[in-house]
């Protein structure tokens, strides 16, 4: 189905669900990068980075973990007309913003010329910077923050979806609100409001083929029914169509003509050491073939993909 090819991604050239320790996750995730990259040479600028930049969110993580300042975010409070129990809107902002400014500083130096620059832009506008997070805790666009940095906007974004990811990974444990997690129809992370960046196919107890959603924020996970479009809700077989190649035989295309928007999915049954959100990044040609089919993807991934 997808074949290899060359695209301009966030400046790159394309040629488990979580650990139980409080960041055996990101080592397990740095580790399959390293794997893949031993496989799937064609997109190691991609990997390379991804490595260095794995490294980079745990480090922001384990301080997370650590603050007690951040606390405050925990709490039940609502994010785009949804009820959540993670508020990051409510980080304070002063420690907020000189931790995304040490985040931006300590870019991996591995990252594409591309978002080298607009790292540069962000520590020369301290302004613009605030405003840039500020928009995204809040859901709001970033567009307005681009036109004035005079930079892609969807690079941009990479800067505060990078940052926040860990904090809220962390933050999710401090949930102590029983949350539901076995609704079928919830199509936004039941923790913080977010979409979902990827369905995992796993075999429990009661259900053969059981199908959970991956939030593309905090990463919480939760149950969503098999034969469902994850964006719509439609549920008619002849809608619901599967894509899948030889190159990642444990990954494939959800599409649904219906509203034209895709999701991948990761089946665990077929590969067990595979890693959700990494084999979902790693996987590029999938989403080329995706979109030269005229799909859009229900939510790009950390690095825009």
């Amino acid at each position: 189905m997808a074949r290899r090819a060359d695209a301009q991604l966030a400046g790159f050239r394309v040629s488990q669900i979580l650990g139980s320790t409080p960041s055996g996750e990101w080592v397990g995730r740095q580790k399959r990068v390293r794997h893949l990259q031993t496989q799937h040479s064609h997109v190691g600028e991609i990997l390379t980075f991804y490595e260095a930049l794995l490294s980079h969110q745990d480090k922001v993580f384990r301080e997370a973990v650590r603050s007690r300042s951040f606390d405050v975010a925990v709490t039940y409070g609502q994010f785009q007309g949804r009820s959540v129990y993670l508020s990051l809107g409510r980080l304070p902002l002063r420690s907020r913003e000189q931790a995304f400014t040490a985040f931006v500083k300590g870019l991996p130096s591995s990252a594409t010329e591309l978002l080298q620059a607009i790292a540069m832009r962000l520590l020369d506008a301290p302004t613009q910077a605030g405003q840039l997070l500020t928009a995204a805790v809040s859901g709001q666009s970033i567009d307005e923050v681009a036109t004035e940095l005079e930079c892609d906007r969807l690079a941009l974004g990479f800067f505060p979806k990078a940052f926040l990811q860990p904090i809220a990974e962390a933050l999710v444990r401090r949930v102590t609100h029983e949350v539901p997690l076995d609704v079928d129809r919830q199509t936004h992370c039941p923790y913080c409001g977010s979409l979902p960046q990827v369905a995992v196919l796993q075999d429990d107890a009661d259900t053969r083929g059981k199908r959970t959603l991956i939030c593309s924020l905090c990463a919480s996970a939760w149950s969503f029914a098999r034969s469902c479009c994850p964006q719509c809700g439609e549920e008619e077989a002849d809608q619901l169509h599967y894509h899948q190649t030889e190159a990642w035989p444990h990954l494939r295309v959800e599409e649904c003509h219906a509203c034209h928007r895709y999701i991948k999915a990761v089946d665990l049954r077929i590969n067990g050491l595979a890693v959700p959100l990494v084999d979902e990044l790693a996987s590029v040609e999938l989403d080329l073939w995706a979109r030269e089919q005229k799909m859009v993807k229900l939510q790009k991934n950390v690095l825009g993909l």
